[in-house]
């Protein structure tokens, strides 16, 4: 059953180093993130995890995501989280522990060195959610089945443990979702998982939004509101997966 949840706003990169250019949209500078931060702030938005996102206390809700756990992060990203006793979702390649974003670098794109065990482990410390986003962060629409399960299920095997604690969320790298997926990451023991556009919606195919440094108060009013999610519902079957 299609559990309804709270706009998902999908980041990566939150840095002002010139070199993060190379990452955009997916890397916003730091007044973006506080610009985000503040609308949460002034208009009652409470950030949670997947975990907490069906507790019914009247308040707005909105998950932050975060994909590949770079680790520059807890430089400034975490702890403006943390003032504002924000939450958030950080998603992780497990193949990629304590490495760097190859499938960026590869492609001439900035090389960012990502978060290891410890951070991961810092992570939970600080009640943030971690979910898992393959083992070695590939497309994973058009893969044989049993390379696909491995990803998914290898990948929630090894972050579990590290936390010691159950991961009940995946984000599909670069929103590739494989013909088969509700069957596989079902099996795999999975409650939720994210893309960015979807044809159809369910609870392992959820709509994202991108949030990007083109972003202002407004976009983002209308980014978190219902009517959007209507519009997504209409126009992201009209693209090409």
């Amino acid at each position: 059953m299609f559990r309804t949840l709270p706009p998902i706003a999908m980041l990566h990169h939150v840095s002002d180093d010139p070199l993060y250019e190379s990452l955009k949209p997916y890397s916003i500078s730091r007044k973006s993130f506080l610009q985000l931060l503040h609308y949460l702030e002034e208009n009652n938005y409470e950030a949670v995890g997947f975990a907490d996102a069906g507790n019914r206390n009247g308040q707005k809700k909105v998950i932050l995501t975060f994909d590949d756990c770079p680790k520059h992060l807890f430089d400034f990203a975490i702890p403006e989280l943390q003032k504002r006793k924000m939450k958030a979702v950080f998603y992780m390649p497990t193949a990629h522990l304590g490495q760097y974003n190859s499938w960026d670098a590869d492609e001439g794109r900035t090389r960012v060195e990502l978060m290891n065990e410890a951070d991961l482990k810092e992570l939970n410390r600080l009640g943030m959610e971690i979910g898992a986003h393959s083992h070695h962060h590939i497309r994973l629409k058009g893969i044989n089945e049993t390379k696909l399960r491995f990803e998914v299920t290898e990948c929630k095997q090894i972050l579990e443990s590290i936390l010691h604690k159950e991961v009940i969320s995946f984000a599909y790298p670069f929103g590739s979702v494989p013909e088969n997926y509700q069957q596989v990451l079902k099996t795999a023991g999975y409650s939720f998982a994210a893309s960015i556009y979807a044809p159809f919606e369910n609870n392992l195919s959820l709509r994202r939004f991108i949030y990007h440094d083109g972003d202002t108060s407004k976009s983002l009013q209308q980014k978190l509101s219902r009517p959007y999610k209507w519009y997504r519902a209409i126009t992201d079957p009209l693209k090409s997966y």
